[in-house]
């Protein structure tokens, strides 16, 4: 943390470097988790504290990444236990109990994650006039920078290529959820410019 710079509680290195981020949320939860584990609380009150208090403090730092389906399950492993735990629940059971809002309605951070980005990047497409600018640059700088004339939106993957943008990782994330921002046609083989 030492070679980056603090803004209103999020760090920012030169080198855009994520664990910084990461190990900030898995801090919070181990913290949230070992407070809770000693107190005397039904199940139900743990999953109000989970989703009223730490899940708009995890969302704030998910401002500055975007985290893949793989580290969101592994930072939300020791919240799972918990939850089975304080309902007396097998750790065999699935997840998605926990996670379902009719039952404790547990947010899930890359569920959470999902939400944000994707408005994000349609404020940041559809919004007022240098919101719009700047984000068309950043496009043609992703374009630019892995030499295609195809739109960035349809051929990344996390396979492909690293962006180590802010953008061009949440369009990662959106596209291997089948979230699409471009509705594109194939003129002679070329996408038009949009």
């Amino acid at each position: 943390m030492k070679d980056g710079n603090r803004f209103l509680g999020i760090f920012f290195t030169h080198n855009n470097n994520r664990w910084v981020h990461i190990e900030k949320i898995e801090k919070m939860i181990k913290g949230f988790v070992k407070v809770v584990n000693k107190k005397i609380l039904t199940d139900k009150q743990v999953a109000k504290l989970w989703n009223v208090t730490l899940i708009p403090a995890i969302e704030y730092q998910l401002l500055g990444i975007v985290i893949t389906r793989q580290e969101a399950e592994k930072l939300m492993t020791p919240v799972n236990i918990l939850m089975k735990h304080k309902s007396n629940m097998p750790k065999s059971l699935p997840n998605c109990i926990i996670y379902d809002k009719d039952i404790y309605g547990i947010k899930d951070i890359y569920n959470l994650q999902l939400e944000c980005i994707s408005k994000n990047i349609m404020y940041l497409a559809n919004g007022n006039e240098e919101l719009n600018k700047i984000f068309k640059i950043q496009m043609r700088k992703l374009q630019q920078k892995y030499w295609s004339v195809l739109c960035v939106s349809v051929m990344v993957t996390s396979d492909k290529f690293p962006t180590k943008t802010h953008v061009g990782d949440a369009l990662i994330i959106l596209n291997e959820n089948n979230f699409k921002i471009c509705n594109h046609k194939i003129i002679d083989d070329q996408f038009p410019n949009h």
